[in-house]
């Protein structure tokens, strides 16, 4: 028989142990280098995904009015102009059958559909520009783009233009966050639009 005021003691039994404080401090010290490490490159992930989105709606956007155009049987065009350090854009509608000109929407015959808009009402910190350092031409062009002060490359009237039979004005726009930089291409005989994001070590290539 066992002695009476005395029980069985069995493994496990008791509360489980605590962690010590230098086990706590030790996991803290963890903890803390992982989230210095993961939040930078969480940084990252997001300015390059938000630069990339802004480019591929620019160019969803292009594709539309080319689109309309068609469908409608009617001129629109782009105007992007300069102001306080930023582009934006309008959209007009080719009010009398000679496409969009300056001097028609300076004298109301090409009315104002809506804008101005820029990229960074729907894009924090994205901007059309270009960033500081030297960026090289798309392919098959060569050598740095020229005037990296104006990024939107479409003649000197800064008009893109959308006819009824599907044409557009060729030229280039590009899109920065300061540091990186994305080009929306218009391919002006064949009416195509492909967007293309710069990397220092690879290259241009084009979005998917």
């Amino acid at each position: 028989m066992k002695p009476e005021g005395r029980r069985e003691s069995r493994p496990g039994a008791g509360p489980p142990p605590g962690f010590s404080l230098p086990e706590v401090l030790a996991c803290l010290a963890l903890l803390g280098i992982l989230v210095a490490v993961s939040v930078p490159l969480l940084a990252e992930t997001v300015a390059q995904e938000r630069l990339r989105a802004a480019g591929w709606e620019t160019a969803l956007l292009l594709r539309g009015l080319r689109q309309r155009a068609i469908t409608e049987r009617l001129g629109f065009g782009l105007r992007f102009v300069q102001a306080g350090g930023l582009w934006s854009y309008c959209l007009y509608r080719d009010g009398n059958g000679n496409g969009i000109r300056t001097a028609d929407i300076l004298a109301g015959r090409d009315p104002l559909l809506w804008g101005p808009e820029e990229p960074g009402m729907r894009h924090e910190g994205i901007r059309f520009g270009l960033p500081a350092t030297a960026v090289p031409q798309i392919p098959p062009g060569t050598g740095p783009i020229p005037d990296p002060t104006d990024p939107v490359k479409f003649g000197a009237s800064d008009i893109v233009s959308f006819s009824p039979s599907g044409s557009i004005s060729g030229g280039t726009l590009y899109l920065t966050d300061g540091r990186r930089v994305t080009a929306v291409v218009v391919y002006g005989p064949t009416g195509r639009i492909r967007a293309f994001r710069f990397d220092p070590g690879t290259g241009w290539r084009q979005a998917p």
